[in-house]
């Protein structure tokens, strides 16, 4: 009894140990959080702590959340590789301990080294392992958008911004349907990034909303870096009308970013406001006294890729003050950092080429002593393979020229058959729209011109019954020509009018774009969502919108000349479907006036909305639709 008594101490005793020495990993890690983004090095310290306590529970859970921190930690110091060994380990032991978190956090965090090395490969790779453990789990939908948004943003270096952006919306889907409200700022921010070079109004459009999330969130670095971007926009496409909102927000950044401490929020709004002064109101000496407080960051310590933008718009100002020995020195710096990052290259290019001739010369080296081998085995052996080599190339010649002759027969039968197809087409729907039209006045006759006389005889013979006659089978027969009178208006409406009042928006719209895509020589891309708000679209609004979308497209195919069409449905206070191509654009001002643009403005006007047109030669069209949800036709 009495050793009984001393286990269950002891058991008991132990278990207590070990759940104060978990609850010491737990605070070590939570410090590491807090810090980790700003004091890297002061992240690892607790992350060592933390691994230290864990040596006595050899818990593996633990093991794979301190790995994947300490990679996490030496990736925000740049020091990619410590940071690659790290989350490899976090795999093998979130692997053996079935921690998916951690599992799809380091595939994803090793594919942005990846990316940032410019390894596109193998950063794909990784990002589809990521996606693989995460997508579809709702407990992981934080990652999953995060590397939806990694996979878009390389599609972005890579200049394809519709494949871009399909990824950004997949993210903002998952995003607005699990509420991930930081994330979903982050995925504003983004695609404001993929519009800032062709359309204010989307990028305004996307960096309010993420602007207004982080404001809600009380995210204050989000909040400034959101409103930099905002004025980077106003600035980039000289909005003059938005130049005071610009400097509003400039000054309020800068006043968080103090209070913040965080000396990048700080570089930003110094320079921004700097480029303000210059660009805005043409006060250099203002402006040089903001680029000088920008630099002052830089010598505190903090590092920056807008580095070289700095000095070149201090030597800038420099020369329009007429300080021509300043401006130099700015100058001087600013191509000594470009030479420096240039070196750096061309040491890179010299050490792979050079790499890549060692390899080949031992390769000649190899092929050198395997033809010295084969010249000692004997010169009959040579005649034969000799024999053989010509032999080849000659039976594959054969072969080739007699596949390329049924092939070309093939193409030949092929292109017939297209051609045949294609004026059958033709002919079909000429028949189609012949048909159509028959039908058309057919019910117009039925309706305005029978319907209208068997109704003025039914009046009539009314009267004579009820004044004169009043004879029961005069009324059975004015009750059958009611009835004659009634099927020549349902025949002639179901002439005139097709099924589309029986399909909801979202099929319609399907169908559209299904049917547009089978002219068009590119590619039609359709998002809409959430589709249950769109699929409530019924009446007037459902036969305008369609008429309206169906005439956008119609004259995009005509004249766009475009290669892509990219169709957005989305919902927050109101219905908003925008339009855009990269096709040549037109000068708005001067097509506006056209009938064709004024029927788009008077069915959406019906509809209580507005239709914004952006387009320029050269740069792509925008239709931008708003309608209430509530949006009726106007009596």
């Amino acid at each position: 009894m009495k050793n009984l008594l001393i286990l269950g101490f002891f058991a008991i005793s132990v278990l207590v140990f070990a759940q104060n020495e978990e609850e010491k990993i737990e605070y070590n890690y939570q410090k590491y959080r807090e810090v980790v983004e700003t004091e890297p090095d002061s992240a690892l310290i607790y992350l060592a702590e933390a691994k230290r306590l864990n040596q006595q529970l050899e818990l593996k859970n633990w093991d794979a959340r301190i790995a994947y921190g300490m990679g996490y930690s030496y990736y925000i110091k740049k020091n990619f590789k410590t940071a690659n060994e790290f989350f490899t380990e976090a795999i093998r032991y979130a692997d053996t301990a079935r921690n998916s978190n951690i599992l799809s956090k380091s595939y994803n965090q090793i594919g942005q080294i990846y990316a940032v090395q410019n390894d596109f490969k193998n950063a794909l790779s990784n990002y589809h392992l990521s996606l693989k453990i995460s997508e579809g789990k709702e407990e992981l939908s934080d990652n999953t958008i995060a590397v939806l948004s990694n996979l878009a943003d390389l599609y972005i270096l890579q200049n394809d911004t519709i494949s871009a952006r399909n990824y950004y919306y997949q993210a903002q889907k998952i995003g607005e349907r699990d509420d991930r409200k930081l994330h979903l700022a982050v995925v504003y921010n983004n695609l404001a990034v993929s519009y800032m070079k062709s359309n204010k109004d989307s990028t305004e459009f996307y960096l309010r909303k993420s602007l207004q999330i982080h404001k809600d969130n009380h995210n204050v670095y989000g909040q400034i870096m959101s409103q930099i971007n905002l004025v980077s926009t106003y600035l980039n496409f000289k909005s003059e009308a938005d130049y005071r909102k610009s400097y509003q927000y400039l000054q309020e950044s800068l006043k968080l970013s103090k209070a913040l401490g965080n000396l990048e929020a700080e570089f930003f709004s110094y320079f921004y406001l700097g480029k303000y002064y210059e660009q805005a109101e043409s006060n250099f000496q203002q402006a040089l006294h903001y680029y000088n407080q920008s630099n002052e960051v830089l010598r505190k310590g903090y590092k920056n890729d807008y580095a070289i933008e700095l000095y070149k718009s201090l030597s800038r100002v420099h020369s329009q003050l007429g300080n021509f020995k300043d401006a130099y020195y700015f100058e001087k710096i600013q191509h000594k950092l470009q030479d420096s990052i240039f070196s750096v290259e061309k040491n890179k290019q010299f050490h792979e080429t050079q790499t890549k001739f060692d390899v080949e010369r031992k390769n000649n080296q190899i092929q050198l002593l395997n033809k010295e081998k084969q010249i000692q085995k004997g010169q009959n052996r040579l005649i034969f393979i000799g024999s053989i080599m010509v032999i080849i190339p000659l039976l594959l010649l054969a072969i080739f020229y007699r596949q390329r002759m049924k092939y070309q027969e093939t193409i030949a039968r092929q292109e017939k058959l297209i051609f045949e197809k294609e004026i059958e087409s033709t002919r079909t729907k000429n028949l189609l729209e012949g048909q159509n039209l028959e039908r058309k006045r057919i019910a117009t006759e039925l309706h305005d011109g029978v319907g209208g006389r068997l109704s003025a005889i039914k009046i009539k013979m009314d009267q004579l019954n009820t004044t004169t006659i009043q004879d029961q089978e005069l009324e059975e027969c004015i009750n059958q020509l009611q009835e004659t009178a009634k099927e020549i208006r349902v025949i002639s409406h179901e002439l005139n009018e097709n099924n589309r009042d029986k399909i909801n928006f979202v099929h319609l719209l399907n169908q559209l774009v299904k049917d547009y895509r089978f002219y068009f020589t590119g590619e039609i891309h359709l998002n809409i969502f959430p589709e249950a708000k769109f699929q409530e679209i019924e009446g007037v609004a459902k036969h305008y919108l369609y008429r309206t979308i169906q005439e956008i497209l119609s004259n995009c195919l005509k004249y766009a000349d475009a290669e892509n069409i990219n169709i957005d449905c989305t919902f927050d206070s109101v219905c908003r479907i925008i339009v855009e191509d990269d096709g040549k654009g037109f000068d708005v001002d001067k097509v506006k006036k056209g009938m064709g643009i004024s029927n788009l403005h008077k069915r959406v006007e019906t509809l209580n909305g507005s239709l914004f047109i952006d387009s320029a030669k050269g740069r792509g069209s925008t239709f931008i639709i708003e309608i209430p949800p509530d949006g009726k036709e106007n009596g």
